[in-house]
């Protein structure tokens, strides 16, 4: 209980940007995933 207060602004600044850049990395890993099947699907 005593360390919650403290984490939690801390993790409300740290994970806005963290989720953003995971969003990002997330979009990436999944566009290069569809153009890979697709190729392998193609050929």
């Amino acid at each position: 209980m005593g360390r919650f207060p403290r984490t939690a602004p801390m993790a409300s600044a740290l994970t806005s940007p963290e989720i953003f850049i995971a969003l990002v990395v997330a979009a990436h890993a999944a566009v290069l995933a569809l153009r890979l099947s697709i190729s392998l699907y193609e050929a």
